[in-house]
């Protein structure tokens, strides 16, 4: 790593160069800003220094001029850049401080002054470098527990009695929202949709915990009265202190092609959109958010199925999409259900989401029954 200095001035060039000799610093040196900026464009340079050291005044490009330039370079938006000018007057320091330059010096250098500013530019770019670090370890972290996370998503079921399938869009790299169905007979299916409290991490976290107990939860229990309730001694359990409370809205249902009903519980939970040749209608709150209540007292309700029903089943995420006030998105997503129909989903990818920004995940299960 290396000092570079730009001065078109060869015996200012050599002071320099011996100073920071002296005091174990490597140097390059160049005359221009036109040399400097092609030594700084060329492939792995950000690397190769740690600070530039800037005459203002010299012929063709000035300096300020080539930091603006160095600073619309990609990897030296935070490269310690020191310039350096005969001059001391006001508004040349302000244009040089306004060119993206760190730190200002006069000549004739001061020797003392010089190596002090040097010294505090190579510590605050040590701390950039190793925030850099940092951030391309996060990096690489969070998209490692992206790929988890997704590959934890439930493929599409589709036979003769039953269609199910899902649009997940998270407004970060990790997701608070969630689904799983299982066919937990021939004839029978759990699918389960939940929102967990907050963004990013934090939720993520307990979003993929509720996520891996649910096969043998969903297998052995099934009903959905149980599967809340166990769902929610889950989350009492594990975070039952004040300062680790939290909390997730969802619902469950249950159903069987057979029998033709649906068994559901929506633990505060977006309604579902239920869409058929009779019309539409909505699977309303049966009880609290799962972890709110050590006793939440869980209550199913059932309908029937008819031909050609589909489920539409979503995070608030998706009412948003629409408008900030809850019954006015739940009228435009119903609105939406009933002129595309199976193509809902297709429609809020192409045609809704491209025309706002995600502040919240969007998820949305589609379950058709035939």
């Amino acid at each position: 790593m290396a000092i570079l200095i730009v001065d078109d001035e060869p015996v200012n060039t050599l002071v320099l160069e011996q100073l920071l000799h002296q005091h174990d610093y490597e140097t390059v040196s160049v005359s221009s800003g036109e040399e400097a900026l092609d030594l700084l464009i060329a492939p792995q340079a950000a690397s190769l220094y740690d600070l530039v050291l800037l005459d203002v005044e010299m012929p063709g490009i000035s300096g300020i001029e080539t930091c603006k330039r160095i600073r619309q370079m990609a990897d030296y938006e935070e490269m310690p850049v020191i310039m350096v000018s005969g001059r001391t007057d006001e508004k040349q320091i302000a244009e040089g401080l306004d060119a993206g330059a760190s730190d200002y010096t006069t000549k004739p250098i001061k020797v003392t002054e010089l190596l002090a500013r040097i010294r505090s530019a190579l510590r605050y770019k040590a701390a950039v470098d190793e925030r850099k670090i940092y951030e391309a370890r996060l990096q690489y972290d969070l998209d490692l527990a992206q790929k988890i996370q997704q590959s934890a998503l439930t493929p599409p079921i589709s036979n003769e009695e039953i269609d199910v399938r899902a649009l997940y869009l998270p407004s970060k790299k990790l997701a608070g929202d969630m689904y799983a169905w299982f066919q937990v007979a021939p004839d029978r299916y759990g699918v389960i949709i939940f929102d967990v409290m907050g963004h990013g991490v934090s939720s993520a976290l307990i979003t993929m915990g509720i996520r891996s107990i649910l096969p043998g939860l969903v297998g052995n229990v099934q009903y959905p009265v149980d599967v809340m309730t166990e769902l929610n001694r889950q989350m009492t359990f594990l975070f039952s202190g004040d300062d680790m409370h939290s909390y997730f809205t969802a619902v469950y249902c249950y159903i069987d092609t057979t029998k033709r009903r649906i068994e559901y519980v929506n633990a505060g939970h977006p309604p579902v959109i239920v869409s058929s040749k009779e019309g539409n209608c909505r699977l309303e709150t049966t009880g609290v958010p799962v972890g709110m209540f050590e006793e939440p007292n869980y209550e199913s309700k059932e309908i029937d199925i008819t031909t050609d029903m589909t489920l539409h089943m979503y995070t608030d995420g998706l009412m948003e999409c629409y408008s900030k006030d809850i019954d006015d998105g739940i009228r435009w997503l119903e609105k939406d259900v009933g002129t595309y129909g199976l193509d809902y989903s297709r429609h809020v990818a192409e045609q809704l989401v491209p025309k706002i920004e995600i502040e919240d995940d969007l998820c949305l299960v589609t379950v058709k029954i035939t």
